[in-house]
């Protein structure tokens, strides 16, 4: 606790850390941020009192320079080819436990920090648990730590935290056909996130496209 304490305000430091809005005082519930830097999952969990468990790519939970963090933070890794079974039963164990669940529902890492297409996959089990889903924008990450960058520049981030979705607002899309309600509801989360960072949602910006 002392140590996770002391690196979090090492963090607020040196990114002069700037929170608006907060997520509920007690979990269960679910963290769904965007991502634009590997610096994400650290200022996020830097900036929430509750401890909290990630969901990442097994890659990303193996990496060289973080994946001690990722690691002994006990997030769960995420294999790109599929035979989570255990990860999903890690996901909801967490949840039933009324911790705090953190999801990057894009499934990847934003190179140019704009909004990417939600990951279904990444959002089901949410909609299984039945608990409330809090949208988070992660604003300045990607100009302090963007991918390929070799050291962290001492820029704001601002992350703000939107109003949480309720289960029974994701239930109620689809019509009734679970396939469509998991797509309705993935871009509804996308929408929420991307509202806070000032973007659109990429799943808008195509569907418009499209018309046009």
């Amino acid at each position: 606790q002392a140590f996770r304490w002391s690196f979090g305000s090492c963090l607020r430091v040196w990114f002069r850390l700037r929170v608006e809005g907060a997520p509920p005082a007690r979990g269960p519930f679910v963290l769904a941020a965007n991502h634009t830097s590997f610096v994400d999952p650290l200022v996020l969990g830097a900036v929430t009192r509750s401890r909290v468990v990630y969901m990442m790519t097994e890659v990303v939970w193996r990496s060289r320079a973080l994946g001690w963090f990722y690691r002994w933070n006990r997030a769960i890794p995420i294999r790109a080819r599929g035979g989570n079974r255990d990860a999903m039963r890690a996901a909801r164990s967490v949840l039933q436990q009324g911790r705090v669940l953190g999801i990057f529902p894009e499934g990847g890492l934003s190179r140019d920090g704009l909004p990417m297409l939600g990951n279904p996959g990444a959002v089901s089990l949410v909609l299984q648990e039945n608990v409330p889903i809090v949208p988070v924008g992660i604003v300045g990450a990607h100009d302090a730590f963007a991918p390929g960058a070799r050291w962290p520049q001492p820029r704001r981030i601002t992350i703000r935290f939107g109003a949480p979705i309720a289960p029974a607002e994701l239930d109620a899309l689809g019509g009734g056909d679970r396939r469509q309600r998991l797509r309705e509801a993935t871009t509804t989360i996308m929408r929420r996130i991307a509202a806070l960072t000032g973007h659109e949602a990429r799943e808008d910006v195509l569907a418009r496209a499209a018309r046009a």
